[in-house]
């Protein structure tokens, strides 16, 4: 961590060096490159003095996964139920060796507390727990893209102050004033460009992400309960379908409205409820 702190320092000793020596005359190439410069780099100097590399790496494996990730909604309702006919026809072992060939992640984690025999309430207990380390591992993802939005006007604002600077001290011809305004004002546009038309859409994007991996975890633990009770695969698909359906309308609800968390009867989803046995 100290040396991507030395690092972030030492770039925005660069950045700022930079754009109080390079000479800018017309709104073109070099003026252009410099408020970028101030904008993109300072923003990311800043990050990297807040937040180590692991995680900036997570956030932008996550965004990935944002965008090219489908509806897993359905696989993930077949899957349990699937598992719950094979468990209740041929027993731990086949749940086991069906549990081996799912994708790695939270359900076959699950699966896999069967089979090593768990009791139930460990079950739950542990569930619980990952699910609530997982979706805080999402908010501080979410953090860092909210964090960076800020950021960028106010170092657009900074660079626009440095050119403001320089403009004032080195100007002898009042005429050519306007032209240096522009350029002056190129670091606060590029700023409010980042922030509004890029930074803060990938925060909703990830938002609604985390809304849809919030309720399948839901789904996950409310499956692998039943599927440990070997309840009717029929009654399980016909409970989850309603979960599911109940969950997305309420989370389409609280998007239309001003609250602050999601609805109780989603648990896991929300970050401020502490959840029985979770561990922050």
């Amino acid at each position: 961590m100290i040396p991507q702190i030395i690092f972030s320092i030492f770039l925005s000793i660069a950045i700022f060096f930079v754009a109080f020596h390079l000479e800018l005359e017309t709104v073109g190439f070099a003026s252009n490159l410099s408020a970028l410069g101030i904008v993109f780099g300072g923003t990311l100097a800043a990050t990297l003095l807040a937040y180590p590399w692991r995680r900036l790496l997570w956030t932008a494996e996550l965004l990935k996964k944002a965008f090219s990730a489908k509806d897993e909604m359905d696989w993930t309702r077949n899957t349990i139920v699937n598992l719950a006919r094979t468990y209740q026809k041929s027993g731990i072992r086949a749940l086991e060796n069906m549990g081996e060939k799912l994708p790695d992640g939270y359900l076959k984690t699950a699966v896999g507390y069967i089979s090593y025999q768990y009791s139930k309430e460990e079950v739950e207990q542990i569930l619980k727990k990952e699910a609530h380390i997982l979706y805080n591992r999402y908010e501080a993802s979410d953090k860092i893209l909210c964090s960076m939005a800020r950021l960028a006007p106010a170092l657009g604002l900074t660079g626009t102050i440095v050119s403001l600077i320089r403009t004032f001290g080195h100007i002898t011809d009042t005429s050519g004033l306007v032209g240096y305004m522009g350029i002056a004002l190129l670091s606060t546009f590029y700023g409010v460009v980042l922030a509004n038309l890029c930074l803060m859409p990938l925060s909703n994007r990830l938002r609604e992400f985390m809304d849809q991996e919030g309720i399948r975890l839901d789904l996950i633990q409310e499956g692998i309960l039943d599927l440990y009770d070997m309840e009717n695969p029929i009654a399980m698909k016909y409970k989850l379908e309603s979960l599911s359906s109940s969950s997305l309308g309420a989370a389409g609800t609280m998007r239309q409205t001003p609250a602050l968390s999601r609805p109780e009867m989603v648990v896991l989803t929300n970050p401020k409820v502490q959840v029985a046995g979770a561990s922050s």
